[in-house]
This record gives structure tokens, C-alpha cells and sequence, in this order.
């Protein structure tokens, strides 16, 4: 047995030797499919199939509170602590926030991004520091000892990767902490931007229950399940709403694993994805099996004669189906090639869209898919052909020369396979046709302000130079005037949080109404600003006034709204002059003094939330985005903005800078990740689907050159000719695309959750999509029709 496959497989590559240009037509168009999947595949190992890098990482789970209008939501600081004391179900059940500070050494100030977390959450993850020690509980108080934690690659960074770090006193925000520990390099959470961690020191004596802001993650206990773990926090839940009914009214708990809280959002637009490569290897399957086929009847003489000779048809099959073997393994090798080469740009691609992008590599897991792949590849393209090449009666082939044979049987199963590729290439094109569509609306959509010509950078006053509000606020004063005294810039305000990346949500009440019941009150997006923020961002004011100078800490308290507010709570009202008591009730009524624009706070594709606006003297933040307006290109003024921050305070560093445009861009990353590579498998299955029909049409005419001499000798003009050919090769692609359609329209309901705008079967992409394949699929069958007419009746009929 091993001997007749090593001997089969030697004929096969002389076989393939001999003729070259079948032999590497049929390696690439395997490559392509081959590399594509396994390129997609990769990426779905990385981010879903591939377990967390903890220790037991089954165990681990996400709690959140779900709250009633947002669903799942933050928690808040006196929920986490009655959790933590109060249930049954977890071993470690610790809290976390991101914040970032200020760094300085020698080298200079750098702004780093840190994680506050509870003191047992490194041994909650299973993952001890790489040198040093974690927190201990006594450190994680407020007022206790300043201990910090450094990331594998801070301590690389700015430290050289010195082992003599511990113990090292360095500055944050101007206030000292001591180096206790440097975690190991994969340890990364809760994101892979975290330079630090240090002890939450939540203070049980004014934890709040009205803010929400702590992520949860906890260990399950051994034996435990996420069901058994969900249960006991409702309940939890269920009495801290009756203990606590004006905060706690209505809300509840959910516990869900920590893998599916990283990548649940993904998973599905990644499985269709690789769905669609899939089909794509399909299509190269079915084109490299019909070169196989066209093969077979080239070689049908070959055969006969082997038969005749005393070959069985189980040998003969055996060897044509290790030679098919030999060219998907071949085709698998490159296309692994292909896939290893397209991890980096896939990675950057993917960068913002999804998570846990750096395991995204090529490892055991996807080498023996690959391997997998292309063997059920081989024997795919290769039993059709095989089969039939095995089935030919050696007599009638040597009596006839072999041209009947290529005429009769063989031609039904290649119509078979190329309708099926162009069907098959329709789905995937109505479904990128659908996708592109979607893109367009979205990015048609009016974000709110204007993003061309502006750029936005990020102050954070340490507290240690900052601590009083008036400081904060002279600091902010004289960078407004600074910036807008450089001639490029035009306006210039700040804002505690960028439009498009979430907000800041408070509860509000209005004067003059009832008090609502525990659980049912009113909340809006809450934003801080600068009097010229919205002249900076480019929104709109549609009534009212806009704030002055003169709105300051000591004068009456006054809000802005947006439309989406008044629709809200004004309807059919006059809202100007209107009172609304924002947050805890202990500040009194903030006045109305104008409407604008509405906004998009969490994506172009989310309805604007209604939002108010705040004086920044009012409510003066330590950290903010400052945004301003140029008359010229955006990055020019970035150098001109640092030196006007270093001219209020030398050691002040800006970060996040960025033009607004880019954060509109940024904002539909996930959709275009999912587009561009749809329309990429698209255009690679219109591409095989094309050079298939063009193969089916070229070889008929070959097969069919005699008829047309005589259709010409008789008297058929060229475009009669002209017009046979191509009606048979556009009947098959009509055929395909009439199938396509009517799978495209029963499988296009998987990509409601990506549409926007676009419903599933929308008639226009059915019909631009079936356009196109036809055009292509006309001029795939031009070139072979136009070879036929220009044959010789004499020759042809000559050499029948």
C-alpha cells in the first residue's frame, strides 16, 4: 500500500513536471484560497479560540450591574464592596479603573496610562510578578503607603530593565510611589496599553452608589458554574434594590466569562468572515477541479492504453487523487507562506477594531488547519475528475481518439462546477455590495460638529501642583489664550471627553417636577466646557446663547442642551429659562440658557443621547481634551500647541493628540475592517469565477473547432459565431448568478447586526451585484468568442 503512494506519488510530479503551466496555475489558485483562509483562520484563533494567557482561565469571569436604559453598565464603588463581602461564589472577586498620570525622570515628562485595582488581583489572575511582590491588603486603604507595580515593558522602557527597580522611588503627578514589583510581559490587563498598576484604596465611609465607574473581575470557586456564580449576585442584587431603593431600585447584576466579555461583540462578524473565505476556497476548489477535468480528457488516450494494458480503475483513481494531493499540498505550503505574511497587516488592520489583536500569530492550531485544509481540498477538487477519468471505456476512447469522450459526459460536470463558483461568487459579492453600502450611510452620517481642521490633544493636572479648582482653572485660562493667539488657530476650548468615545453620564431632575420613583429618574451625557468649545468643535447653537467668560464659579449656574434633550424632556415645551438639578441634588438648579446641535457620543451609528452642558468654571475637571480650530492642515499645529502648553507650565506633557477627522475615522474601524476584507474575499472569488468561465468557454472552443468550420463553411457570419459562443458560456453564468441570488437572499438575514440603514434584501445591491458579475463574466467569455471567429473552415475541417 505505502509503495503503490510513493510510487504513484513519483509519477505524479513527473506528470506535473511535464507540464508546468497547468502545474502552477493550480498551486496558486490553491494559495490564494488556501492562504486566505488560513489568514482569517488565524485571526479567529487569536481572538476567540484561543484561551486567556492565565492560569486556569475557565474560571474567570466579568461581573457588571445592569441598569436600567444603558443594559450592562460599570459598577459603582458601594455595590463592589457589598459584592465583595456578601457573596458565596468567588475566591477573589476584585475592581478595576484606568486613569493615566504623569511620569517624570531624567529623560523628561511622559503622560502613562495606569490601572487602579484591587491588592489580590494579580493572585485572582494566577499570574505573580516577574520580580518583586504584588500589593498587600493593608496598601490598598486610602492615606496608606504609595506602592506601584510596573509593566514588563515600562520597566524595559524607563528602566532599562534594571534589576536593582525595586525599592526605586520615582514621581507620578508629582507625588512619590515605590517600586515593589515588575509583572511578566504577557500579563497586560485590562489592556494592552497599561503601564502600571496601582491599589484602588476604595474608602468604604463615602463610597457612592450613584457613580459607576469600577470594572469587576473575579475567580469562580473550584466546582462552581457561571450559572450557579449569576444566580447568587441577582440575589444579591434583588436585596441591596430593597436596602437601598434610590440607588439600587431596578438594578441587577450579571456574570459572564471573562473571555466572552473580551471578544463576544466580535464573534460574530469574524465567523462570518472566515465563512466567506471559506467559500472562497470553495471556488478555487472547483476551479482547479475543472482543470483537472480538462486535464483528464487531454490525458484520456494515456489512460485508455493503460487500461487496456491491465491498469485497475481503483490504481488509476488512487493516482489521480494523489496527484491532486501533491497540488493542494503544494498549494497549502504557499498559501501557509501567504497567511504568515499577511499577519502584520492584518494586525495593524485590525488594530482598534478588535481585541487581544497581538496573539494573533501562526501557531500549532492554525499550522494543522492548514494541513487539514488542504488535504480536504485535494480530495475535494480531485475525486470528480478522478472518478471520471476512471469511468471512460478504454475502447471508445482508442477507437474514437478520445474526442468523444471530452464531449459527452465531461462537459455536464464543468458546467456544474463553474455554475456553482459563479454562484457561489455572487453571495460573497451582494454580501461586500451590502456591507459597502451600509459604510456609506454610516459615514454619511452627520456626526455633530465639524471634524476638518481641528485637533485635539489631552491636559491631566497632576493634584499635587493643581489641587485647588481656581488653579486648574487659571491653568486652562492661560492655555485658551495662548493657543488662541497663535494666527493658524481660529478658536480654541476644552472638554472632558472627546465626541464619539463615550461620556460621562449623571442623573438629573427638573425643577418644578415631581421627584421620580427610586429607579426611574431621568440621566443625560454631562459635558464640561470652555466658552468657546463649540465654535472650536464647529456645533451649532440653535437658540439661546452660548456661555462667556463671565460664567464662572461665582455667578448664577447655567446649562447648555442639545435638540435631542428638549425632544426628550422639553417636548412642546419652551426650554430656555427651564431648571435642571444635575448629579446628587447638592448644587442646586442649573438655568438653561441655550440649545444646540445634537451630538454622536458612542458612534455614528447610535442615535444621538441627549446631553447637557456645563460652564467648566462650574465644574472644573483635572483632566480634559482641548480642541481647536486652524485655518490650515491640523498636524502642522500639533508643534505649535506643545510649545504653547510648555509656555503655561515647562513640565506639562500633552498626549492623545489627534485631528478630529481621525476620531470620526476611528469610530467606524470595526465596520471597515469587516468591509475591506469581505470585498477583498469578494473580489477574489469574481476573480477564480471569471478565469473558471473563461477556462470552460476557451477549452469548448478548442473542443468545437471543426463545428465552427463547418457552421462557416456553410455560410454562419462571424457574429453569429460570436453570438454562440458567448450565449453558452453566459447561459451557465446566468444560471449562476439566478442561484447565487436566491442564496444570497436566504443567508444575507447573518449580516442584519452589520447593516446600517440597509436592510438584507436590498433590491439595489441584488442588482448592481448581478450587473457587475454579468459585465465580468461577458468579457470573460469575450475573448475565447472572438477566437472563434477568426477560425479557418479550411484548416478546420482539414483537421477533422
Amino acid at each position: 500500500m505505502v509503495w503503490n503512494v510513493l510510487r504513484d506519488a513519483r509519477y505524479s510530479l513527473r506528470q506535473l513536471r511535464k507540464n508546468p503551466g497547468f502545474s502552477v496555475v493550480a498551486v496558486l489558485t490553491l494559495a490564494i484560497g488556501i492562504g486566505a483562509t488560513s489568514a482569517m483562520f488565524s485571526v479567529v484563533n487569536g481572538v476567540i479560540l484561543r484561551p486567556l494567557p492565565y492560569p486556569r482561565p475557565e474560571g474567570l469571569v466579568q461581573v457588571v450591574e445592569i441598569v436600567p436604559r444603558f443594559g450592562r453598565f460599570s459598577v459603582a464603588p458601594a455595590t463592589f464592596l457589598d459584592w465583595r463581602t456578601d457573596n458565596r461564589v468567588f475566591d477573589h472577586l476584585a475592581a478595576y479603573t484606568t486613569g493615566s498620570a504623569t511620569f517624570v525622570d531624567a529623560a523628561g515628562p511622559e503622560r502613562v496610562i495606569n490601572a487602579m485595582v484591587s491588592w489580590d488581583i494579580f493572585e485572582l489572575f494566577g499570574v505573580p510578578p516577574a520580580l518583586g511582590r504584588g500589593f498587600r491588603a493593608e496598601e490598598d486603604a486610602p492615606g496608606k503607603a504609595s506602592v506601584i507595580v510596573l509593566s514588563h515593558g515600562m520597566w524595559q522602557r524607563r528602566f532599562g530593565g534594571d534589576p536593582g527597580v525595586l525599592g526605586r522611588s520615582i514621581s507620578l503627578n508629582g507625588a512619590p510611589f515605590t517600586i515593589v514589583g515588575v509583572m511578566p510581559a504577557a500579563f497586560r490587563f485590562p489592556a494592552r496599553q497599561t503601564e502600571y498598576w496601582v491599589p484602588l484604596g476604595l474608602n468604604p465611609a463615602n463610597a457612592t452608589r450613584g457613580g459607576h465607574y469600577l470594572g469587576v473581575v473575579a475567580r469562580l470557586k473550584d466546582g462552581l458554574s457561571l450559572q450557579q456564580a449569576d444566580a447568587d449576585m441577582r440575589t444579591i442584587s434583588e436585596r441591596l434594590a430593597l436596602q437601598y431603593p434610590d440607588a439600587s431600585a431596578k438594578e441587577s447584576a450579571e456574570v459572564r466569562s471573562l473571555h466572552e466579555a473580551a471578544v463576544g461583540e466580535v464573534r460574530p462578524a469574524l465567523l462570518i468572515l472566515l465563512a466567506a473565505v471559506g467559500v472562497v476556497v470553495l471556488i478555487a476548489c472547483a476551479n482547479v477541479a475543472n482543470l483537472l477535468l480538462v486535464r483528464g480528457f487531454v490525458r484520456a488516450r494515456e489512460i485508455a492504453i493503460r487500461t487496456a494494458l491491465g491498469a485497475a480503475r481503483r490504481r488509476l483513481i488512487s493516482q489521480m487523487l494523489v496527484e491532486s494531493l501533491l497540488i493542494s499540498l503544494a498549494g497549502g505550503a504557499l498559501g501557509l507562506l501567504l497567511a504568515y505574511l499577511a499577519i502584520s497587516p492584518l494586525q495593524t488592520l485590525s488594530a482598534g477594531s478588535l481585541p487581544r489583536v497581538d496573539d494573533i500569530s501562526i501557531d500549532g492550531r492554525v499550522l494543522l488547519f492548514s494541513l487539514l485544509l488542504a488535504m480536504a481540498t485535494g480530495m475535494a477538487f480531485g475525486f470528480a475528475p478522478a472518478w471520471y477519468s476512471g469511468r471512460q471505456r478504454a475502447t471508445e476512447v482508442l477507437k474514437e481518439g478520445g474526442r468523444s469522450s471530452t464531449t459527452a459526459g465531461g462537459r455536464l460536470t464543468r458546467s456544474v462546477l463553474l455554475v456553482a463558483e459563479v454562484a457561489l461568487s455572487i453571495v460573497l459579492l451582494v454580501g461586500a455590495t451590502l456591507l459597502l453600502r451600509s459604510f456609506a450611510r454610516v459615514t454619511d452620517v452627520d456626526p455633530g460638529f465639524q471634524p476638518d481642521r481641528a485637533l485635539a490633544f489631552r491636559i491631566a493636572l497632576p493634584s499635587t501642583s493643581y489641587r485647588e479648582e481656581p488653579q486648574r482653572i487659571a491653568f486652562y485660562e492661560r492655555l485658551l489664550d495662548q493657543l488662541a493667539a497663535l494666527p493658524q488657530v481660529t478658536a480654541a476650548g476644552l472638554v472632558q471627553s472627546l465626541p464619539l468615545r463615550g461620556d460621562y453620564v449623571l442623573s438629573f431632575t427638573v425643577r418644578g417636577r415631581p421627584e421620580p420613583k427610586p429607579g426611574e429618574g431621568a440621566s443625560a451625557n454631562h459635558r464640561s466646557i470652555s466658552p468657546d468649545y463649540f465654535k472650536a468643535l464647529g456645533v451649532p447653537l440653535l437658540k439661546g446663547r452660548a456661555f462667556t467668560p463671565r460664567d464662572a464659579e461665582k455667578t448664577p449656574m447655567v446649562a447648555i442642551v442639545d435638540q435631542a434633550f428638549v425632544d426628550r424632556h422639553f417636548p412642546g415645551e419652551e426650554p430656555l429659562g427651564q431648571g435642571i438639578d444635575i448629579g446628587n441634588g447638592t448644587d442646586g438648579f442649573y438655568e438653561i440658557v441655550g440649545v444646540v446641535g445634537n451630538g454622536h457620543h458612542y458612534g455614528l451609528d447610535v442615535n444621538p443621547n441627549p446631553t447637557m452642558y456645563v460652564p467648566f468654571k462650574q465644574d472644573v475637571f483635572s483632566s480634559v481634551w482641548v480642541v481647536t480650530r486652524t485655518d490650515g492642515d491640523p498636524a502642522q499645529l500639533a508643534p505649535l500647541a506643545r510649545q504653547a502648553v510648555r509656555a503655561v507650565d515647562p513640565g506639562m506633557p500633552t498626549f492623545g493628540m489627534i485631528p478630529l477627522a481621525n476620531v470620526v475615522t476611528d469610530s467606524v474601524a470595526g465596520r471597515r475592517f469587516s468591509l475591506l476584507l469581505l470585498m477583498l474575499f469578494a473580489a477574489v472569488a469574481v476573480f477564480l469565477a471569471a478565469v473558471g468561465l473563461y477556462g470552460v468557454v476557451a477549452y469548448s472552443v478548442s473542443q468545437r473547432t471543426q463545428e465552427i468550420g463547418v457552421r462557416m463553411a456553410i455560410g454562419a457570419e462571424r457574429r453569429h459565431v460570436l453570438a454562440m459562443v458567448l450565449g453558452d458560456g453566459m447561459k451557465l453564468a446566468l444560471a449562476g448568478v439566478v442561484i447565487g441570488l436566491t442564496g444570497a437572499a436566504a443567508l444575507s438575514g447573518l449580516l442584519s447586526k452589520m447593516l446600517f440603514q440597509v436592510t438584507p434584501g436590498d433590491p439595489l445591491s441584488y442588482i448592481v451585484t448581478a450587473t457587475v458579475l454579468l459585465v465580468i463574466a461577458g468579457l470573460a467569455c469575450l475573448v475565447p468568442a472572438l477566437r472563434a471567429t477568426r477560425v479557418d473552415p479550411v484548416v478546420a475541417l482539414r483537421q477533422g
